[in-house]
C-alpha cells in the first residue's frame, strides 16, 4: 500500500482550513493510500466528525505523529536526506501551507506537495506578527526556543525552500497572483476548496426565514469580527431591525478575544440583537441558515473564503469586501468598502427573492466537494502511479 505523510499543526481550530485537511483525508482514503498524520495537537475526533460531518474520520489515518515546530525547521544544509523520515513515503503534503513553514527533502518536486491558501509566513514576517503564530506553535509544543529571532528567520528560510521546491497547490486566482509574485519560479495549480453543496444546498427553498444576519469563522483576532459589530452598530442606528448570529470555532488561546468581542456588544447595547455561538454542530448549522437571510464577512483580504460559499449554497444572500478571493465569485453589487456601505446592501438583500437565493446557490456549484476531491485524487494519482 503506498504511504502519504499529511501535515497540519492543529485540527481542531476547525476553521476552512482543517475542514480541506478533512475532506483530504477523505480523499486520501478512496485511493486507498495509507496516511500519517503529523500534528502538534492530539485531534478532537468527536467534535470533528460533528463540525465536519464526516463520521468516519479518525478511520482515515492510519497513525497519529506528534510533531513539533523544531523539528519541522530542520534546515536544508543540516538535513540527513539518506535517513531522512520523509523518504519512507510516497507523498508528503502540507495542508496548511499558508502559515506553516515545513522541510521537505525528497528525490521530486512531484512527491512534494504544499497546499498554500496564501503566502502569509513572509508577509506576516514583514509586518511583524509571524512571531505570534511562533509563540503559539512553541506554546502548542512546550517547546522552548532560545532567540525568537533565530527561529524567525529559519522559519522563513525553510519556508521559502518549501515553495520553491514542492509542487504548490493553491484556492483561487486571487492567492495564486500572490503565490507568484513571492515566489517568481512557482507556477501554481488551482484547485477550488471543498464545499458540501449538496448538505448546504437542501435549506435553499427554506420559507422560515428571519432577517437575521449570519457572521461565520473561527473566533481569532485576524477575522476582523469586530467589523461585523460596528455594521450592527449602524444598523441598530438606522433602527433596521436585525438578528446577528455570529458562528466559529473558539480556541483556548482566544478566549481572551472573545471575551473582548462580548464586552463589545454589551457596551454598544447589541446583546437583544447579537450573539456568539461556539463549536456549532454542522447539521445545526445548518438550521440556523436555512433561518436567515443575509451572510455577512467581515475578513479583509480573505484568500478565498469557504464559508461565504457555504452561506450561499444555503440561499443566504453574500455581503463581502470587495478586496479578496471571494470578489471572484461574489456579484460586484453585494461587495462593500465600508461600514456603511455594507449596512445599506444588507437591508436591501433582506428583500432577495426566492429566485435570487437559487440563482446564487446555484453558481457556487463548480465548488462542491466531489469536484475537489475528484482534483486532489487525480494530482496525487499521477505521483502514486506504480
Amino acid at each position: 500500500m503506498k504511504r502519504i505523510k499529511l501535515i497540519h499543526e492543529d485540527l481542531n481550530a476547525g476553521g476552512g482550513a482543517e475542514r480541506l485537511a478533512a475532506a483530504s483525508l477523505e480523499a486520501l482514503s478512496e485511493l486507498d493510500l495509507s496516511v500519517d498524520l503529523v500534528t502538534f495537537t492530539k485531534p478532537n475526533w468527536n467534535q470533528l466528525e460533528k463540525i465536519f460531518g464526516i463520521s468516519k474520520l479518525r478511520k482515515y489515518v492510519n497513525n497519529v505523529i506528534k510533531g513539533d515546530i523544531n523539528s519541522l525547521l530542520v534546515e536544508e544544509s543540516k538535513a540527513d536526506t539518506n535517513n531522512n523520515s520523509d523518504n519512507e513515503y510516497d507523498i508528503v503534503m502540507n495542508a496548511h501551507g499558508d502559515i506553516l513553514p515545513f522541510n521537505m527533502f525528497g528525490e521530486g518536486k512531484e512527491k512534494l506537495i504544499t497546499y498554500c491558501h496564501y503566502p502569509l509566513v513572509p508577509e506576516l514576517i514583514r509586518s511583524l506578527k509571524y512571531d505570534t503564530v511562533l509563540r503559539n506553535y512553541l506554546k502548542m509544543c512546550d517547546y522552548k526556543f532560545e532567540s525568537l529571532d533565530k527561529l524567525r528567520a529559519k522559519a522563513l528560510g525553510v519556508y521559502n525552500q518549501m515553495m520553491n521546491n514542492s509542487t504548490v497547490v493553491t484556492n483561487s486566482a486571487f492567492s495564486s497572483k500572490a503565490v507568484k509574485l513571492y515566489y517568481p519560479s512557482t507556477d501554481p495549480l488551482i484547485i477550488y476548496p471543498p464545499i458540501d453543496i449538496d448538505f448546504f444546498s437542501r435549506v435553499v427553498s427554506s420559507d422560515s426565514r428571519e432577517n437575521r444576519i449570519v457572521v461565520l469563522g473561527r473566533f481569532n483576532p485576524d477575522k476582523n469580527i469586530e467589523l461585523a459589530l460596528e455594521v450592527a452598530r449602524v444598523l441598530k442606528g438606522m433602527n433596521t431591525k436585525f438578528e446577528m448570529s455570529i458562528v466559529g470555532n473558539l480556541s483556548k488561546q482566544y478566549y481572551p478575544y472573545f471575551n473582548y468581542l462580548q464586552k463589545l456588544i454589551k457596551v454598544n447595547g447589541l446583546s437583544d440583537m447579537v450573539d456568539l455561538r461556539t463549536n456549532v454542530d454542522i447539521n445545526d448549522l445548518r438550521t440556523l441558515l436555512g433561518k436567515s437571510k443575509v451572510l455577512f464577512h467581515p475578513t479583509i483580504g480573505e484568500p478565498f473564503g469557504m464559508c461565504i460559499a457555504e452561506a450561499m449554497s444555503a440561499g443566504l444572500v453574500p455581503v463581502v469586501p470587495s478586496f479578496g478571493g471571494n470578489t471572484e465569485f461574489v456579484p460586484e453589487s453585494l461587495r462593500y468598502s465600508n461600514q456603511k456601505e455594507a449596512a445599506k446592501i444588507i437591508i436591501r438583500s433582506m428583500n432577495a427573492s426566492l429566485q435570487q437565493r437559487f440563482s446564487l446557490s446555484n453558481s457556487v456549484k463548480k465548488f462542491g466537494k466531489g469536484r475537489f476531491k475528484d482534483n486532489l485524487k487525480r494530482l496525487l494519482s499521477e505521483r502514486v502511479a506504480p
